[in-house]
């Protein structure tokens, strides 16, 4: 957690990360990773005071977002459940504190939450010392619903500190940023904190926003992305045995653990499954009766997007044919006979017993034409079945750390 401690200390020298492209975007953050070097990454803070923060090990979970109005536009969003007395979310480093045009989250806490906003600048006068000011004022969201945060237009109580002790230098009172911007000599470097938790409700947050004269930036939590791969085209003989081999990878290079694997087959209605394995490999037996197209398949969940590999089919070569008739091309007569000759009338069978007719069909389920399958087949690394899509309150567990708070 000592990067946001860094990047604080380097604010406080005006050597800032570096900014998103111009013009309001979205970017799509796969698990709880920001992007290295945006303005925005994870942060925990004291609820108190910035730098009052207790020992907690933070651990963000991605889950299904919780329906309502003024929901994230995405599927997912990033949910934490703190101990209380600290607060979690993102901390945006702005080059110029009176430029921001948005700094905010959206919430939702199922019994509502308590939390904190910060704001640091750094006066003229400070340019080139460790002293910054830092704002503080208190947050909540409602019970049950999405909630809006725009924390601009607070009232902040000021406390100047000396970044590299975290000591206190002096205080004010409460005061709008605006206000205090302008009687501190004007605008100059800083950022803003935003954070919930602080009565160890468990809440869900998304739709991170830092707006400057350069537009605004929304991060957007969703699931890690799959890679499957396996499989190629292949011709085998009639009744053979096949093992299908699978792996999934993620995209985000997160460790996935037990991720279900599908094999499905191609049929006149569309894709049918055949067997699901838990990953990351994956292996199946199978014995077509005839030529059949498969593909591997990873369904999302609660953590992570879905994906699927490429077709591919397993042909099943024709048996040769051991009465089929001889060439009827006229200009190729056998190679042990004149063309001129007559052909001899061939000989009359031993028995003259009429030959059976063939056996007639019976009643019973006709031959399907999807293939079976090994009732054992072979696979390797099994593991426990992840759950499917997780509600709102059953979220997984993401291996990522959230970034530590300011500590100068």
């Amino acid at each position: 957690m000592a990067g946001a401690a860094a990047a604080l200390t380097v604010a406080a020298a005006l050597v800032l990360p570096g900014a998103e492209a111009s013009g309001d975007t979205t970017i799509v953050v796969h698990g709880s990773t920001l992007p290295t070097g945006g303005r925005s990454q994870l942060n925990l803070v004291g609820c108190s005071s910035v730098f009052g923060r207790s020992a907690e090990a933070v651990a963000p979970m991605i889950g299904i977002a919780p329906d309502g109005p003024g929901g994230p536009d995405g599927k997912r969003s990033l949910a934490f459940d703190l101990a209380g007395g600290n607060a979690v979310g993102p901390v945006s480093y702005v080059d110029h504190l009176g430029a921001v045009t948005d700094a905010g989250v959206s919430i939702y806490a199922p019994n509502g939450t308590t939390g904190v906003a910060y704001v640091g600048y750094q006066a003229p006068e400070d340019a080139g010392t460790t002293l910054m000011w830092i704002g503080r004022a208190d947050l909540s969201a409602g019970a049950g619903m999405w909630t809006s945060v725009d924390v601009r237009g607070l009232g902040y109580v000021w406390t100047q500190y000396d970044m590299s002790t975290h000591t206190q230098v002096a205080s004010v009172g409460a005061s709008g940023v605006p206000a205090f911007v302008q009687a501190m000599g004007g605008d100059g470097a800083g950022f803003y904190a935003i954070g919930f938790g602080c009565d160890g409700n468990p809440f869900n947050t998304d739709g991170w926003r830092i707006g400057t004269s350069d537009g605004t930036t929304t991060y957007d939590f969703e699931g890690f992305t799959t890679k499957v791969t396996g499989g190629r085209d292949q011709t085998i003989a009639p009744g053979e045995t096949v093992k299908l081999e699978a792996h999934v990878t993620s995209g985000d290079g997160a460790a996935l653990g037990a991720t279900r694997i599908v094999l499905e087959q191609r049929t006149d209605d569309g894709w049918a499954a055949v067997q699901d394995r838990t990953g990351p490999d994956a292996t199946v037996a199978v014995h077509p009766a005839r030529d059949t197209t498969y593909r591997w398949k990873v369904y999302s969940t609660a953590m992570v997007e879905g994906d699927e590999s490429a077709p591919f089919t397993v042909t099943v070569a024709a048996p040769d044919d051991p009465t089929a008739p001889p060439s009827s091309d006229p200009t190729t007569p056998p190679a042990d006979q004149p063309s001129d000759q007559p052909t001899e009338e061939p000989a009359a069978p031993a028995s003259s017993e009429a030959p059976a007719d063939p056996a007639p069909a019976t009643e019973s389920t006709p031959p399907v034409d999807t293939p079976t399958v090994d009732a054992t087949p072979e696979t390797v690394q099994q593991q426990a079945e992840p759950p499917a899509d997780a509600p709102a309150d059953e979220q997984a567990a993401t291996p990522a750390d959230a970034a530590e708070a300011p500590t100068g």
